[in-house]
């Protein structure tokens, strides 16, 4: 067990930091619990999108535990299918995946701390839902190094993320034939997710914010790549930077407003 708490940054030394991480963790698992049908039903998408593509279940699965980027799978998927040239194959998954370096960028103020061992493993399991549940969680508090319940709220998130996205690849494997296109499943996630998303909104800045990010990502969907996704982003942090800096006390609720401390 200590091995794992090694791995995991977890520093325990005594049964009162064995209770605080399992309290961190299980906090991590209802905050990201809401969130798994959603994850349960993108793997299974993408499971089904994988066989169809003609990759054995065995590629399949073994892709999904060593990669774990469903977009950039399904964007490399389809080029490779078109039998695009390898160089913008590996340029297309890169730029695709940017977004995990925003998202990571985020974080790091918490996990810079670590040793490269640990760093890539947090690297690995910071996915979409849990880097930006953590950052809600914690956007009150000042980024330091993370604590022992910090460390254990994210990994409490990111390891059932990870458990339920391998599940929904194995369920999208064995019955990916027998689901009909009809039924809609990639809506169905995407609805899930947004409804999540708009959950965290409690200051003006984040609603413009989403907007911008919305707005950007329809209008360019046709670049090539899925450039939209990276575009978007930027876009959407960039008016979140401006409103929230013009707009400092835009909260939308005065719950939102007294959890900074102000009035």
């Amino acid at each position: 067990m200590k091995k794992i708490h090694d791995w995991l940054a977890l520093d325990i030394h005594s049964d009162a930091d064995d209770l605080i991480a399992k309290q961190a963790f299980r906090e991590g698992w209802n905050t990201i619990r809401p969130t798994i049908p959603a994850t349960l039903i993108w793997a299974i998408v993408t499971a089904a999108a994988m066989i169809s593509g003609g990759l054995s279940p065995f590629h399949v699965v073994l892709i999904n535990i060593l990669v774990f980027a469903a977009s950039a799978q399904l964007t490399v998927l389809g080029m490779l299918t078109m039998h695009a040239p390898m160089p913008i194959i590996w340029l297309a998954a890169s730029v695709v995946n940017l977004r995990f370096v925003i998202f990571s960028a985020g974080i790091r103020p918490y996990f810079r701390h670590l040793g490269l061992k640990q760093r890539l493993i947090y690297g690995f399991l910071n996915g979409d839902m849990n880097s930006m549940l953590f950052g809600h969680r914690y956007r009150d508090v000042k980024p330091a190094p993370a604590t022992l319940s910090q460390s254990g709220f994210f990994m409490g998130m990111a390891i059932p993320n990870y458990i339920a996205w391998q599940i929904g690849i194995a369920m999208g494997v064995l019955f990916a034939s027998f689901i009909p296109n009809e039924w809609g499943l990639k809506l169905a996630g995407t609805i899930t997710l947004l409804v999540l998303i708009l959950k965290t909104v409690n200051h003006w800045a984040t609603v413009f914010a989403c907007l911008a990010a919305a707005s950007v990502a329809v209008l360019l969907q046709e670049l090539p790549y899925k450039l939209w996704v990276i575009v978007a982003i930027v876009a959407g942090v960039m008016v979140g930077m401006v409103v929230e800096s013009v707009w400092k006390n835009g909260y939308l609720s005065a719950s939102a407003r007294h959890a900074r401390g102000e009035k």
